[in-house]
Protein backbone atom coordinates (compact mmCIF):
# COMPACT_ATOMS: atom_id res chain seq x y z
CA UNK A 1 0.00 0.00 0.00
CA UNK A 2 2.90 2.52 0.89
CA UNK A 3 4.53 2.12 -2.68
CA UNK A 4 1.11 2.22 -4.57
CA UNK A 5 0.82 5.51 -2.68
CA UNK A 6 4.37 6.40 -3.39
CA UNK A 7 3.63 5.57 -7.02
CA UNK A 8 0.47 7.90 -6.61
CA UNK A 9 1.97 10.72 -5.42
CA UNK A 10 4.93 10.29 -8.37
CA UNK A 11 2.31 10.28 -11.09
CA UNK A 12 0.67 13.29 -9.64
CA UNK A 13 3.27 15.29 -9.76
CA UNK A 14 4.61 14.29 -13.51
CA UNK A 15 0.74 15.34 -13.95
CA UNK A 16 1.78 18.53 -13.07
CA UNK A 17 4.30 18.99 -14.99
CA UNK A 18 2.06 18.11 -17.93
CA UNK A 19 -0.53 20.63 -16.76
CA UNK A 20 2.14 23.91 -15.57
CA UNK A 21 5.48 23.12 -17.85
CA UNK A 22 6.25 25.09 -21.04
CA UNK A 23 7.35 22.34 -23.07
CA UNK A 24 4.35 19.81 -21.98
CA UNK A 25 1.43 19.27 -23.68
CA UNK A 26 -1.40 20.91 -22.51
CA UNK A 27 -4.65 18.64 -20.61
CA UNK A 28 -5.78 16.64 -22.11
CA UNK A 29 -3.02 15.52 -24.82
CA UNK A 30 -5.24 12.09 -25.00
CA UNK A 31 -8.34 10.45 -24.93
CA UNK A 32 -10.12 10.43 -21.10
CA UNK A 33 -11.66 6.97 -20.13
CA UNK A 34 -14.74 7.32 -18.44
CA UNK A 35 -15.95 4.49 -15.94
CA UNK A 36 -19.60 3.44 -15.75
CA UNK A 37 -20.63 1.29 -12.95
CA UNK A 38 -23.44 -0.21 -15.09
CA UNK A 39 -24.39 -2.14 -17.90
CA UNK A 40 -25.13 -0.46 -21.34
CA UNK A 41 -28.77 1.00 -21.51
CA UNK A 42 -28.79 1.60 -17.71
CA UNK A 43 -29.73 5.05 -16.11
CA UNK A 44 -25.95 5.63 -15.91
CA UNK A 45 -25.07 4.76 -19.22
CA UNK A 46 -27.83 6.83 -20.92
CA UNK A 47 -26.38 9.83 -18.60
CA UNK A 48 -23.09 9.29 -20.22
CA UNK A 49 -23.99 8.84 -23.78
CA UNK A 50 -25.59 12.23 -23.57
CA UNK A 51 -22.50 13.95 -22.44
CA UNK A 52 -20.08 12.38 -23.98
CA UNK A 53 -20.54 14.10 -27.07
CA UNK A 54 -20.16 17.92 -25.90
CA UNK A 55 -17.18 16.62 -23.42
CA UNK A 56 -15.31 15.44 -26.66
CA UNK A 57 -16.01 19.03 -28.13
CA UNK A 58 -15.28 21.11 -24.87
CA UNK A 59 -12.14 18.69 -23.97
CA UNK A 60 -10.71 18.24 -27.60
CA UNK A 61 -10.25 14.70 -26.99
CA UNK A 62 -12.67 11.14 -27.02
CA UNK A 63 -14.24 10.32 -23.88
CA UNK A 64 -14.40 6.93 -23.68
CA UNK A 65 -17.14 4.91 -22.44
CA UNK A 66 -16.06 2.01 -20.49
CA UNK A 67 -19.35 -0.02 -18.46
CA UNK A 68 -17.83 -1.94 -15.50
CA UNK A 69 -20.87 -3.34 -13.79
CA UNK A 70 -20.48 -5.43 -10.25
CA UNK A 71 -20.90 -5.84 -6.90
CA UNK A 72 -23.05 -3.13 -6.75
CA UNK A 73 -20.95 -0.41 -8.52
CA UNK A 74 -17.53 -1.27 -5.90
CA UNK A 75 -15.87 -2.84 -8.61
CA UNK A 76 -16.04 0.17 -10.89
CA UNK A 77 -15.22 2.65 -8.28
CA UNK A 78 -12.37 0.55 -7.54
CA UNK A 79 -10.89 0.67 -11.02
CA UNK A 80 -10.88 4.29 -10.58
CA UNK A 81 -9.01 4.30 -7.12
CA UNK A 82 -6.49 2.15 -8.43
CA UNK A 83 -5.72 4.20 -11.87
CA UNK A 84 -3.20 7.36 -12.20
CA UNK A 85 -3.97 10.56 -11.14
CA UNK A 86 -3.54 12.21 -14.06
CA UNK A 87 -6.88 13.02 -15.12
CA UNK A 88 -7.29 10.46 -17.88
CA UNK A 89 -9.08 7.82 -15.68
CA UNK A 90 -12.54 9.30 -14.18
CA UNK A 91 -15.55 7.92 -12.94
CA UNK A 92 -19.18 8.78 -13.68
CA UNK A 93 -20.15 6.81 -10.05
CA UNK A 94 -23.23 6.86 -8.32
CA UNK A 95 -24.40 7.02 -4.34
CA UNK A 96 -24.24 3.25 -4.75
CA UNK A 97 -20.04 3.23 -4.62
CA UNK A 98 -20.13 6.92 -2.76
CA UNK A 99 -22.43 5.87 0.10
CA UNK A 100 -24.38 3.15 0.48
CA UNK A 101 -21.91 0.49 -0.39
CA UNK A 102 -19.49 1.71 2.24
CA UNK A 103 -22.21 3.13 4.16
CA UNK A 104 -22.47 -0.79 5.08
CA UNK A 105 -25.10 -1.90 2.06
CA UNK A 106 -22.47 -3.96 0.54
CA UNK A 107 -19.81 -6.55 2.51
CA UNK A 108 -16.26 -6.24 1.32
CA UNK A 109 -15.69 -2.36 0.33
CA UNK A 110 -12.05 -2.20 0.01
CA UNK A 111 -11.82 1.54 -1.01
CA UNK A 112 -12.46 5.23 1.47
CA UNK A 113 -14.68 7.10 -0.64
CA UNK A 114 -13.46 10.04 1.19
CA UNK A 115 -9.60 9.34 1.19
CA UNK A 116 -9.16 7.62 -2.03
CA UNK A 117 -11.20 9.95 -4.40
CA UNK A 118 -11.52 13.71 -5.22
CA UNK A 119 -14.73 14.86 -6.29
CA UNK A 120 -15.00 16.96 -9.30
CA UNK A 121 -18.47 18.44 -9.88
CA UNK A 122 -22.41 16.85 -9.04
CA UNK A 123 -23.77 15.50 -12.59
CA UNK A 124 -27.63 14.67 -12.37
CA UNK A 125 -30.35 13.11 -9.88
CA UNK A 126 -32.54 10.09 -10.50
CA UNK A 127 -36.19 8.87 -9.49
CA UNK A 128 -37.43 5.71 -8.57
CA UNK A 129 -40.74 3.93 -9.40
CA UNK A 130 -42.23 0.47 -8.01
CA UNK A 131 -43.30 -2.03 -11.45
CA UNK A 132 -44.77 -5.43 -11.71
CA UNK A 133 -44.69 -8.20 -14.22
CA UNK A 134 -48.23 -7.91 -16.69
CA UNK A 135 -49.57 -10.69 -15.04
CA UNK A 136 -49.11 -9.62 -11.66
CA UNK A 137 -53.41 -8.41 -10.81
CA UNK A 138 -52.35 -5.79 -8.96
CA UNK A 139 -52.93 -1.32 -10.03
CA UNK A 140 -51.52 -0.07 -7.05
CA UNK A 141 -49.04 -0.38 -4.52
CA UNK A 142 -51.22 -0.63 -1.75
CA UNK A 143 -53.20 -3.58 -4.11
CA UNK A 144 -49.58 -5.45 -4.53
CA UNK A 145 -48.93 -5.12 -0.82
CA UNK A 146 -52.25 -7.00 -0.02
CA UNK A 147 -51.75 -9.60 -3.02
CA UNK A 148 -48.39 -10.43 -1.54
CA UNK A 149 -49.91 -11.18 1.95
CA UNK A 150 -52.29 -13.04 0.63
CA UNK A 151 -49.40 -15.13 -1.02
CA UNK A 152 -46.60 -15.78 1.08
CA UNK A 153 -43.41 -17.07 -0.52
CA UNK A 154 -44.62 -16.83 -4.36
CA UNK A 155 -43.50 -13.79 -5.56
CA UNK A 156 -39.86 -12.79 -5.67
CA UNK A 157 -38.67 -9.38 -6.15
CA UNK A 158 -35.12 -7.32 -8.35
CA UNK A 159 -32.92 -5.33 -8.17
CA UNK A 160 -30.60 -3.32 -10.65
CA UNK A 161 -29.13 -0.67 -8.30
CA UNK A 162 -29.06 0.48 -4.92
CA UNK A 163 -32.18 2.42 -5.37
CA UNK A 164 -33.68 -0.82 -6.22
CA UNK A 165 -32.38 -2.31 -3.29
CA UNK A 166 -33.11 0.32 -0.66
CA UNK A 167 -36.45 0.72 -2.04
CA UNK A 168 -37.33 -2.96 -2.23
CA UNK A 169 -36.13 -3.99 1.22
CA UNK A 170 -38.02 -1.05 2.10
CA UNK A 171 -41.11 -1.73 0.89
CA UNK A 172 -40.39 -5.37 2.02
CA UNK A 173 -39.29 -4.69 5.41
CA UNK A 174 -41.46 -1.67 6.27
CA UNK A 175 -44.71 -4.20 5.19
CA UNK A 176 -43.58 -7.01 6.39
CA UNK A 177 -43.57 -8.81 3.24
CA UNK A 178 -42.87 -12.52 2.45
CA UNK A 179 -40.51 -12.30 -1.05
CA UNK A 180 -37.23 -12.86 -2.54
CA UNK A 181 -35.07 -10.71 -3.41
CA UNK A 182 -33.02 -11.06 -6.60
CA UNK A 183 -29.93 -8.76 -7.43
CA UNK A 184 -28.97 -8.29 -10.62
CA UNK A 185 -25.60 -6.53 -11.50
CA UNK A 186 -27.27 -3.85 -13.67
CA UNK A 187 -31.07 -2.51 -14.07
CA UNK A 188 -31.67 -3.93 -17.99
CA UNK A 189 -30.94 -7.37 -17.34
CA UNK A 190 -33.18 -7.31 -14.20
CA UNK A 191 -36.10 -5.62 -16.43
CA UNK A 192 -35.88 -8.00 -19.24
CA UNK A 193 -36.26 -10.83 -16.49
CA UNK A 194 -39.22 -8.38 -14.98
CA UNK A 195 -41.06 -8.89 -18.54
CA UNK A 196 -40.95 -12.55 -19.02
CA UNK A 197 -42.28 -13.21 -15.68
CA UNK A 198 -39.03 -14.59 -14.46
CA UNK A 199 -39.29 -12.17 -11.34
CA UNK A 200 -42.60 -10.50 -10.75
CA UNK A 201 -41.57 -6.97 -8.96
CA UNK A 202 -38.94 -4.51 -9.25
CA UNK A 203 -38.09 -0.55 -8.02
CA UNK A 204 -36.28 0.47 -10.88
CA UNK A 205 -34.54 3.97 -11.65
CA UNK A 206 -37.03 5.90 -14.62
CA UNK A 207 -34.47 6.56 -17.33
CA UNK A 208 -33.74 2.50 -17.37
CA UNK A 209 -37.28 1.94 -17.66
CA UNK A 210 -39.06 4.89 -19.00
CA UNK A 211 -39.17 3.35 -22.53
CA UNK A 212 -40.68 -0.31 -21.43
CA UNK A 213 -43.17 1.50 -19.35
CA UNK A 214 -44.39 3.81 -22.22
CA UNK A 215 -44.42 0.39 -24.37
CA UNK A 216 -46.14 -1.27 -22.18
CA UNK A 217 -43.86 -4.11 -21.45
CA UNK A 218 -44.11 -3.48 -17.64
CA UNK A 219 -46.50 -1.86 -15.61
CA UNK A 220 -46.09 0.91 -12.96
CA UNK A 221 -48.24 0.52 -9.92
CA UNK A 222 -46.67 3.45 -7.62
CA UNK A 223 -44.05 5.93 -7.23
CA UNK A 224 -42.13 6.15 -3.41
CA UNK A 225 -42.04 9.89 -3.33
CA UNK A 226 -44.40 12.57 -2.16
CA UNK A 227 -45.68 13.76 -5.34
CA UNK A 228 -46.55 12.20 -8.88
CA UNK A 229 -43.15 12.36 -11.42
CA UNK A 230 -44.03 14.80 -14.51
CA UNK A 231 -43.21 12.02 -16.53
CA UNK A 232 -45.16 9.29 -15.37
CA UNK A 233 -48.51 11.71 -14.36
CA UNK A 234 -50.83 8.80 -14.37
CA UNK A 235 -48.74 6.71 -11.81
CA UNK A 236 -50.33 6.81 -7.96
CA UNK A 237 -47.70 7.43 -5.14
CA UNK A 238 -47.93 5.02 -2.16
CA UNK A 239 -49.60 7.54 -0.08
CA UNK A 240 -52.45 7.84 -2.57
CA UNK A 241 -52.91 3.95 -2.28
CA UNK A 242 -52.32 4.13 1.34
CA UNK A 243 -48.98 3.48 2.12
CA UNK A 244 -46.75 5.32 3.90
CA UNK A 245 -44.07 7.71 1.79
CA UNK A 246 -40.69 6.02 2.13
CA UNK A 247 -37.57 8.19 3.03
CA UNK A 248 -35.43 9.72 -0.14
CA UNK A 249 -33.25 7.12 -1.66
CA UNK A 250 -33.25 8.53 -4.82
CA UNK A 251 -29.97 8.40 -6.95
CA UNK A 252 -27.38 10.93 -7.72
CA UNK A 253 -23.96 10.58 -10.02
CA UNK A 254 -20.71 12.91 -9.45
CA UNK A 255 -17.94 12.86 -11.35
CA UNK A 256 -14.83 11.72 -9.64
CA UNK A 257 -11.02 11.16 -10.08
CA UNK A 258 -8.26 8.79 -8.08
CA UNK A 259 -7.01 10.75 -4.81
CA UNK A 260 -3.96 13.29 -6.01
CA UNK A 261 -5.42 14.54 -9.50
CA UNK A 262 -3.98 17.97 -9.58
CA UNK A 263 -6.14 21.05 -8.88
CA UNK A 264 -5.46 22.29 -12.47
CA UNK A 265 -6.66 18.95 -14.02
CA UNK A 266 -10.15 19.49 -11.91
CA UNK A 267 -10.91 23.02 -12.29
CA UNK A 268 -10.39 22.82 -15.88
CA UNK A 269 -13.10 19.42 -15.53
CA UNK A 270 -15.22 21.10 -13.09
CA UNK A 271 -15.77 24.46 -15.63
CA UNK A 272 -16.27 22.34 -19.00
CA UNK A 273 -18.67 19.58 -17.22
CA UNK A 274 -20.63 22.42 -15.85
CA UNK A 275 -20.92 24.32 -19.03
CA UNK A 276 -21.98 21.27 -20.64
CA UNK A 277 -24.33 20.61 -17.81
CA UNK A 278 -26.03 24.14 -18.05
CA UNK A 279 -26.38 23.88 -21.80
CA UNK A 280 -30.31 24.36 -22.44
CA UNK A 281 -30.24 21.96 -25.59
CA UNK A 282 -28.22 19.34 -22.89
CA UNK A 283 -30.48 19.93 -19.94
CA UNK A 284 -33.43 19.37 -22.28
CA UNK A 285 -32.21 15.75 -22.89
CA UNK A 286 -31.33 15.05 -20.27
CA UNK A 287 -34.87 15.83 -18.41
CA UNK A 288 -36.59 14.32 -21.35
CA UNK A 289 -34.89 11.31 -20.03
CA UNK A 290 -35.79 11.88 -16.90
CA UNK A 291 -32.40 12.58 -15.19
CA UNK A 292 -31.77 15.91 -13.49
CA UNK A 293 -28.84 17.62 -13.75
CA UNK A 294 -27.40 18.83 -11.39
CA UNK A 295 -23.90 20.93 -11.82
CA UNK A 296 -21.80 21.78 -8.33
CA UNK A 297 -18.75 23.39 -7.27
CA UNK A 298 -15.88 20.70 -6.43
CA UNK A 299 -16.59 22.68 -3.02
CA UNK A 300 -20.15 21.38 -2.82
CA UNK A 301 -20.25 17.67 -4.18
CA UNK A 302 -17.12 16.99 -1.34
CA UNK A 303 -20.07 18.09 1.08
CA UNK A 304 -22.31 15.93 -0.86
CA UNK A 305 -20.78 13.32 -0.67
CA UNK A 306 -20.24 13.47 2.97
CA UNK A 307 -23.38 13.59 4.34
CA UNK A 308 -24.46 11.32 1.86
CA UNK A 309 -22.72 9.25 3.35
CA UNK A 310 -23.91 9.69 6.60
CA UNK A 311 -27.24 9.53 5.28
CA UNK A 312 -26.76 6.01 3.96
CA UNK A 313 -24.84 4.71 6.97
CA UNK A 314 -27.79 5.66 9.10
CA UNK A 315 -30.24 4.60 6.60
CA UNK A 316 -28.59 0.88 5.69
CA UNK A 317 -28.88 0.42 10.15
CA UNK A 318 -32.16 1.96 10.32
CA UNK A 319 -33.98 -0.16 7.74
CA UNK A 320 -32.14 -3.49 8.13
CA UNK A 321 -30.65 -3.25 4.19
CA UNK A 322 -27.99 -5.60 3.07
CA UNK A 323 -26.57 -7.16 -0.08
CA UNK A 324 -24.45 -9.84 0.86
Amino acid sequence: MRLFRWLAVLAAAVAVLQVGGASAQPYPSKPIRLIVPFGPGSGSDILARILAEPLTQALGQPILIENKPGNNTTLGTELVVQSPPDGYTLGLLTNSGLAASPGGLTSGVRYDPVKDLTYITLVASVNYVLLVNNDVPAKTAGELVALIKANPGKYNYASGNTGGIAYGGYFKNAHKLDMTHVPYKSTPPALADLISGHVQIMVADVPASLAMIRAGKVRPVGVPAAKRYLLLPDVPTFAESGLATPPVMDGWWALVAPAGTPDAIQDRLNREFVKVLENDAIRTRLLDSALVPTPSTRQQVVAYQKDQLQVWTTMVKDLNLKLE
